[in-house]
């Protein structure tokens, strides 16, 4: 379960002029060029994998389908240059409780600057685990010592605004991570863009995630899992009483196979919220234990669209599948999110959220 702490504020808009010009192109570009070292690693040749893990109740609802949405403070987290979205101070707080003793932790704080039309932020991330007892081949009921593994991430954020709209941001991020009495210390940055077409509310947003040198552990070399993200999201429908918001993304990471996430959120008055989401990387999944070498297919497939039971007949998985609901009230500034997720052999993560938002900035 997590529970996310937002709190907003309202700011008076100045105009501003920028003369520094160039075409949006040219950051696109930028970001695909890192993509062509992708592709080449297979799992479990990166370490560092709890960068990977989302926050935010509202993005895994909608499938973590949210690199063309991020307005919100999650935006920290899935990319930083839809920060400009924002037009007041947001802060948010996720605790997530794993089984086997791990603990997940995200604090995130933004601030946006009407004189610069840009907006700064920062994040932590922590994963820990509870005390293990060690064990040695001599000693295999355990030495009567206990450790403790660990990662740690803290970074700072800006987000520019180039255009009236396009954005780019950009997140630095300080990595240490600890197993008993060994560590490993490193840096990654994100790099991300936000496009507004102007056209029924279509935005278009890409970030590259977690490009940094190799990290070593113990004399191991060991590269970051790098990410690409392209994704899209359009209002389709908008009236007074009715929003429905739709997004795609394609996530490309050099330690897997490319992904595909489908998300909608509906909202009813602004009030109430029903989303649901999709992960996919694989049309159909073959039974786990049904593992044959010459076959086509990739049996270790975690998202498939579709999945075969014991009796050999196709239905719809439920892995990577996201349901989530949301509760805003204005008057009070409260709004409460709830989602959950299939992950595959891991069973069901539950996500609640708790947002808070004054009225006023002073």
């Amino acid at each position: 379960m997590s529970i996310n702490i937002i709190h907003t504020e309202r700011m008076s808009s100045t105009s501003h002029q920028s003369y520094f010009i160039l075409h949006p192109s040219s950051f696109i570009l930028l970001l695909l060029l890192p993509t062509l070292a992708l592709g080449q690693a297979k799992v479990g040749t990166t370490g560092m994998q709890f960068l990977k893990v989302g926050v935010g109740s509202r993005a895994i609802g909608m499938g973590e389908a949210f690199t063309a949405v991020a307005n919100d403070a999650s935006a920290l987290f899935y990319n930083p240059a839809g920060l400009i979205q924002l037009k007041s101070p947001e802060a948010i707080f996720t605790w997530v409780e794993y089984p086997a003793g791990l603990n997940f932790a995200y604090i995130g704080g933004v601030i946006p600057s009407p004189q610069t039309s840009g907006v700064a932020g920062f994040q932590i991330t922590s994963l820990s685990t509870d005390d293990m007892v060690e064990t040695t081949p001599e000693m295999p009921y355990g030495t009567g010592r206990t450790f403790t593994a660990g990662d740690f991430a803290a970074g700072v954020s800006y987000c520019q605004r180039l255009t009236d709209k396009f954005s780019v941001g950009v997140n630095a991020k300080y990595l240490h991570e600890t197993l008993a009495d060994a560590n490993a210390t490193g840096w990654s940055a994100d790099v991300g863009t936000f496009y507004t077409t102007g056209w029924q509310r279509l935005n278009i947003g890409m970030v590259v995630q977690n490009f940094g040198p190799d990290m070593t552990f113990v004399e191991a070399p060991f590269p970051l899992p790098i990410t690409f993200k392209f994704g899209a999201s359009i209002t389709a429908l908008e009236t007074p009483m009715y929003d429905l918001l739709v997004a795609g993304e394609f996530t490309h990471p050099n330690d897997n196979v490319e992904i595909y996430h489908f998300g909608a959120e509906f909202k009813v008055k602004r009030i109430f919220a029903l989303r649901v989401g999709k992960r996919i990387n694989g049309w159909m999944r073959d039974d786990w234990n049904d593992y044959v070498e010459d076959s086509q297919k990739d049996p270790f497939v975690e998202y498939p669209l579709l999945e075969k039971d014991s009796d050999g007949k196709k239905s719809i998985s439920w892995d990577g599948f996201g349901v989530g609901f949301g509760v805003m009230i204005p008057e009070s500034g409260v709004n409460m999110d709830y989602a959950f997720s299939k992950l595959g052999t891991l069973g069901l993560a539950h996500r609640f959220t708790v947002g808070y938002r004054l009225a006023r900035w002073f």
